[in-house]
């Protein structure tokens, strides 16, 4: 019974020793963690609507890929949104925010804040040439093609078609939120 008892008393102790260490761990990191997550926010809104002078986080009803809305602001009136999303990839959840200017009804950008799809392929998403495939669209919604895009097609990245799929569902879905959602005053 000894020789049972003994090790599983140690294995015990070792494994709340280790657990209160990455608890405290954890509580030492979170606050580091959270500000770096807002100033990443804060500069990638600015990418994304670069007209507006700041951004209010709205308490509009979230649905779908949509887990964030904030109202662009510029010379104190509102001038759009940028819409937070998590959408579903090829590899896994892809992090992205869509700028959408109310005044001329286009896109003002698009940038992916996280994923994790392949490398080499799929990760292309965070190219700028990219990028520059939606900015300045027109708020219809977009397809995805193979080749030469038309004036509301996004041409799909070489061998990643499911992940430019993905995205361009995405942004989609923020032109759909825009145009028929709770477009706030």
């Amino acid at each position: 019974m000894k020789h049972i008892l003994r090790p599983s008393i140690t294995l015990l102790v070792v494994a709340a020793a280790i657990t209160a260490l990455l608890s405290f761990v954890n509580e030492l990191t979170a606050e580091p963690i959270e500000r770096q997550r807002k100033i990443v926010q804060e500069k990638t809104m600015g990418e994304v609507f670069p007209a507006a002078d700041y951004f209010i986080e709205t308490d509009a009803e979230l649905a779908g890929n949509i887990i964030g809305i904030f109202q662009a602001i510029s010379g104190g009136q509102p001038v759009g949104y940028v819409i937070e999303l998590a959408a579903p990839g090829y590899a896994d959840v892809i992090h992205m925010m869509v700028g959408v200017s109310l005044s001329d009804e286009r896109l003002t950008g698009m940038r992916v804040l996280g994923h994790r799809e392949t490398p080499g392929l799929g990760s292309a998403i965070t190219n700028e040439s990219f990028y520059g495939r939606f900015d300045n669209r027109a708020l219809v919604p977009l397809r995805v093609v193979k080749g030469a895009p038309g004036e509301h097609e996004i041409d799909s990245l070489a061998s990643a078609t499911i992940t430019t799929a993905a995205v361009t569902d995405a942004v989609n879905e923020a032109i759909e939120w825009t145009l028929g959602g709770d477009i706030l005053p």
